[in-house]
């Protein structure tokens, strides 16, 4: 669900971030679960396509952040690439601490659990999507997303026409 809601808001943001998951004990190829995929329709997003796979030690490698679910999670890809102790969090732990603008140095790990609903009921399954999605969009928030830029452009009367080429230019590109 992390990926799904992470890559939707930073879409919806105008973000461009790579956003994949990966499972420490995953049967890699298999879908979500229904109760996964109906929870994610509830908010507009269609997880049909997902795949699972298991996380590979060059995962660690090539991704800037690893956000885990639980300490549990967190310790294992610890152990399996402690060099990387600086870019593996708790996705809640990242967020909080993003969205207040914290150093990220040192784990503070209560609290910022988010439990498995595998097995659990839909309830178990919209209450874990709930606190993914908060956590997805403090970070999203953080990176920069939903913040519209403005740019003032002042000019000479030498610059006059090359500065409202450029004004007409930024405005097609989205910017005030």
């Amino acid at each position: 669900m992390a990926e799904h809601l992470l890559r939707y808001h930073a879409t919806k943001n105008g973000l461009d971030l790579d956003v994949a998951s990966a499972g420490l004990a995953a049967f890699p190829g298999d879908t979500g679960t229904d109760l996964a995929m109906e929870v994610l329709a509830e908010v507009g997003i269609d997880g049909g396509e997902h795949r699972s796979r298991r996380v590979h030690p060059n995962d660690l490698e090539q991704f800037d952040l690893i956000l885990a679910m639980t300490s549990g999670h967190k310790e294992q890809l610890l152990k399996l690439a402690p060099k990387f102790t600086g870019k593996i969090y708790l996705l809640k732990e990242f967020a909080e601490r993003a969205d207040k603008g914290q150093d990220l140095g040192n784990s503070v790990e209560k609290g910022y659990e988010i439990s498995d609903p595998f097995g659990q009921s839909l309830d178990v399954y919209r209450q874990s999507r709930e606190e993914i999605d908060l956590a997805v969009q403090a970070i999203v928030k953080s990176l920069g997303g939903g913040s519209k830029v403005k740019i003032a452009i002042g000019a000479d009367h030498g610059g006059f026409s090359a500065k409202g080429a450029l004004v007409e230019y930024l405005q097609d590109q989205g910017f005030d």
